[in-house]
């Protein structure tokens, strides 16, 4: 679980895009000219938006990369303002997630770590869950050549970089955004930075 991190997106595109370039899909045409097309939902249109974004900013979008489908897409990532019972529902489907990785989190010999992940299972909120779990979180910078650290300073430093609002404007394929208006949980965050994607020609 993490808002802000690009890296396995990136990856992912890089092995596919390598594929498409392989030797094998230059002898058969049909597969060299095949557009990519990404598709998120909820944090996972805001991790496309924002890796499109970084993709742009930077000039190494992908000549296959066509376009990209955000759906649900908060563009601005806070978790502490999410309310009850949205809260406590995302709250609880990251605490099972965190329990059940607990083998491999009890292998990270960082006495500061254990006990941010043991006070991690006693939180209910997503907005507590983040707060404890952001100086431990990886992360990459936004700007090529998107170097991977760890840690954040807080949780307002994890939201920011989080937000895909911040990257739009970057975008440089087509990207349809799609939000629905009775969406409780992300339309207010979405409303509120539409600007945003308008500013992207």
């Amino acid at each position: 679980y993490n808002a802000a991190f690009t890296g396995d997106l990136r990856a992912v595109v890089h092995r596919i895009t390598g594929r498409l370039e392989s030797p094998v899909a230059q002898v058969d045409a049909r597969y060299t000219t095949q557009p990519l097309f990404l598709v998120g939902n909820s944090l996972g249109a805001n991790l496309i938006t924002k890796y499109l974004g970084e993709e742009g900013l930077a000039g190494t979008t992908h000549p296959c990369i066509a376009g990209g489908i955000s759906l649900g897409n908060p563009l601005s990532i806070d978790s502490r303002n999410v309310h009850t019972p949205w809260a406590q529902i995302l709250g609880l489907g990251v605490r099972k997630s965190f329990f059940h990785h607990r083998h491999q989190f009890r292998q990270f010999n960082c006495p500061t770590f254990q006990e941010a992940y043991r006070s991690l299972l006693t939180k209910s909120r997503i907005g507590d869950i983040d707060e404890t779990a952001a100086p431990f979180m990886i992360r990459n910078d936004p700007q090529f050549p998107f170097s991977v650290s760890i840690g954040y300073d807080g949780c307002d430093d994890y939201c920011r970089d989080g937000s895909s609002y911040r990257y739009v404007s970057n975008v440089s394929v087509p990207l349809l955004k799609i939000n629905s208006r009775d969406d409780d949980l992300v339309a207010p965050a979405a409303m509120n930075k539409l600007s945003y994607c308008l500013r992207n020609p």
